[in-house]
């Protein structure tokens, strides 16, 4: 209990640090973003920028940058000269010390923070995955996106080919609860086929096992804890059962690049005007990364 009372003052006492750029407080003269009639122009005019940690490094010097509407633009160098710090103003987790950013013409200091985010898709070089399923890690970037809209930005991340591919045996990880799960779900297949006799014995088996693991505190996804879509928000587009396995913990039960293709996929569902990605193929091999 010492520990945690330890370690709860030291958690508390860092979120009670006031933030200046705050995206949950919005004032309310922030300028609302219109989805309609926002372009996705970017500026950076005369940008002087060095990190709060580190006062006497600057990263930029009077930098400028314009970057129209449609266009597509590759910012090339080498480490450490800037390239996600450009990233880190255009979504404003930074301000610049001297200079402004402007989107559409307008500082992005002006705007309603979490409006302006929503317009916007990241992935970044090492994407965070969660412990539930590809569906749901995808809904992640669009909580009401359909199944086409899924099945789409699937395909534009060139995943379609491995989530279809995907066992759906792959979906029973190594945790007793998705078992039990499962079994319930297909319990008159199981029963057609071995029986009522040992449909009961596994049952009570899975039970026992899913009561050890709560008190071991294991963490386990339940099948819809994210997607709380109702049907009004789906539509006639099946998804394959590839959709349905758990990526597991940090995204662990995938390989770098198809981890990737997951992340890109989850940033194209939401529609963005702007789409950054920051060396967001580079597990990806040529072939793949030609196709995103």
């Amino acid at each position: 209990m010492g520990k945690a009372k330890k370690a709860g003052l030291a958690v508390f006492t860092f979120i009670d640090i006031p933030s200046k750029i705050n995206g949950v407080d919005i004032p309310d003269e922030a300028i609302h973003v219109d989805g309609k009639k926002f372009r996705g122009e970017i500026e950076l005019k005369n940008v002087w920028f060095r990190y709060p940690t580190r006062k006497n490094e600057w990263v930029f010097k009077g930098l400028n940058l314009k970057i129209n509407p449609n266009e597509s633009v590759a910012v090339v160098g080498e480490s450490g000269c800037g390239k996600s710090t450009l990233v880190n103003l255009i979504l404003r987790f930074y301000e610049p010390t001297e200079g402004e950013v402007l989107i559409d013409g307008i500082n992005i200091k002006k705007y309603n923070l979490k409006e302006l985010r929503k317009r916007m898709g990241y992935v970044m070089q090492e994407p965070t995955l969660f412990n539930y399923s590809i569906k749901e890690n995808i809904l992640y970037g669009d909580s009401f996106a359909r199944d086409s809209d899924i099945l789409e930005a699937s395909t534009i991340a060139n995943a379609i080919e491995f989530i279809q591919n995907q066992s759906f045996s792959a979906a029973f990880e190594d945790s007793a609860s998705v078992l039990h799960r499962a079994f319930l779900e297909r319990q008159q297949e199981v029963i057609s086929i071995a029986g009522q006799e040992y449909f009961d014995i596994v049952i009570k088996k899975l039970e026992h096992l899913v009561k050890k693991e709560e008190l071991e505190g294991k963490f386990v996804s339940g099948k819809g804890d994210m997607d709380e879509r109702t049907e009004e928000y789906k539509d006639i587009k099946d998804l394959s059962n590839g959709f349905e396995v758990e990526c597991g913990v940090k995204g662990g039960k995938l390989s770098g690049g198809q981890k990737q293709r997951i992340a890109i996929a989850r940033a194209v569902v939401r529609k963005p005007n702007i789409l950054i990605l920051d060396e967001a193929t580079s597990a990806l091999d040529e072939g793949s990364q030609r196709k995103v």
